[in-house]
């Protein structure tokens, strides 16, 4: 397995905040994605963690994943 540093954020977000909008009440989006937020996952490939992050950060709901990056093969922190 791989670890892999991944920006997201959330268009819809970005889109009402940056035209002096609000998020609704009800929204379940935190207006900290109308930034990029970076997090780290392991997975076997980057096809893998992009397919793992779509899952937690579906499309549908305007997730964007911006950027992928290896940071580090688990196997070599064995080393």
């Amino acid at each position: 397995m791989k670890v892999y540093e991944v920006g997201v954020y959330n268009s819809v977000v970005k889109k009402i905040i940056r035209s002096g909008g609000t998020l609704p009440k009800h929204s379940t989006i935190s207006p900290e994605f109308e930034n990029t937020l970076y997090f780290e996952r392991v997975a076997t490939s980057e096809e893998d963690v992009r397919i793992r992050v779509h899952n937690e950060y579906p499309k549908s709901l305007g997730y964007v994943i911006d950027y992928v990056s290896k940071v580090m093969d688990n196997e070599e922190d064995r080393d």
